[in-house]
């Protein structure tokens, strides 16, 4: 089988950089004054938050600010804060803001946040065939299931075991893209850490992790 030629990162699907806050963190006063933080930095900001709205269910939702397709949003129901959008390098810059804003406002980032986490889907392009690639990278007898028709392996799941607080805990799977799984990847990340500085080493590194991960397999 020939070697691929191009692997490349499509897209984000999307690109999430979140901090999973302590219960005893009042989201009602934080987003308060993350608006007036981040209107003063030239965010968009929402006017009213969720306990204003007269509607009957509440969403678990909350954005508080937009900036360059970039929401900063509070998920009410895991007590997280997260900066969420398509463009990595924008999306890690609002992050960067936002942490910043909370040492600003003299929140005591060990008190208040318990972890960081990166969520990312990513889709990558390539010139093989997903399918094939990935059922041919794993050394396994798919004999058993022969009267079933065709069986392959068309998912890959890669965790890091028993990981240290200095590494950070890594869950990722691979597998074709349904939309278009002739050309492109789905890889689906989540990487932990408890610490602001891991979580931006590790995006610097990820694109290119990501991308080895899939040449790899198209040896």
């Amino acid at each position: 089988m020939p070697v691929c030629t191009l692997v490349e990162i499509k897209s984000f699907e999307p690109y999430h950089i979140g901090m999973k806050l302590y219960p005893h963190v009042n989201l009602e006063s934080l987003g308060n004054k993350l608006r007036k933080y981040l209107k003063d930095k030239e965010y968009e900001v929402s006017e009213k938050t969720i306990t204003q709205l007269s509607v009957p269910i509440l969403p678990s939702r909350e954005v508080i600010g937009l900036k360059e397709n970039v929401s900063v949003e509070f998920n009410m129901p895991a007590q997280a804060l997260n900066t969420v959008g398509r463009e990595q390098e924008k999306v890690v810059e609002v992050f960067k803001e936002v942490n910043r804003a909370l040492l600003d406002l003299e929140y005591d980032i060990q008190g208040t946040v318990m972890f960081y986490e990166i969520v990312a889907t990513v889709v990558i392009k390539s010139d093989g065939h997903p399918r094939e690639r990935i059922s041919s990278s794993v050394n396994i007898d798919l004999g058993p299931f022969n009267d079933l028709g065709e069986v392959v392996v068309d998912s890959l799941r890669i965790i890091n075991i028993q990981p240290t607080e200095e590494q950070g805990s890594i869950n990722l799977t691979i597998e074709p893209n349904p939309t278009n799984p002739s050309t492109t990847y789905l890889v689906k990340l989540l990487y932990r850490c408890t610490k602001s500085e891991m979580i931006e080493t590790f995006n610097n590194s990820l694109a290119e992790r990501v991308l080895n991960l899939i040449r790899s397999m198209e040896r």
